[in-house]
């Protein structure tokens, strides 16, 4: 498997501290293996990220962080389950994306490139 590197500016508007924004990827089918999340200088402390697979059949809320405006690397994971569905202890993996990737901010300041997101995905 390859990892394919992609980038993601979402510039925020609105109200200090309320402001706003999002950003869609879409990539092939393929697995999401890491972001590094690179906030703009004057982010203020109180914003909100939330990267969500939109995809098929259903919606999933792969990585919340909260109140944080400090750059950081993130690995989001699944939990795995059995084959009776029971959660297994210890065991995760990479989160499957059907063709599309949403970043979303909230709380933030109105700023140009607010969040600048590089994430690498297996294809």
């Amino acid at each position: 498997m390859a990892i394919e590197k992609h980038i993601v500016k979402i510039d925020t508007v609105g109200s200090a501290g309320s402001a706003t924004g999002s950003g869609l990827l879409v990539v092939p089918f393929s697995t999401l293996f890491a972001v590094y999340f690179n906030y703009e200088a004057n982010m203020p402390a109180t914003t909100d990220v939330t990267l969500t697979l939109p995809g098929n059949p259903a919606e999933v809320v792969a990585l919340t962080i909260s109140n944080a405006n400090t750059d950081c690397w993130k690995q989001p994971r699944k939990q795995d389950h059995d084959n009776v569905g029971a959660l297994i202890t210890g065991s995760y993996s990479e989160y499957l994306i059907h063709r599309n990737l949403l970043l979303e901010i909230a709380q933030a300041d109105a700023l140009t490139d607010a969040l600048i997101a590089t994430i690498y995905v297996r294809v």
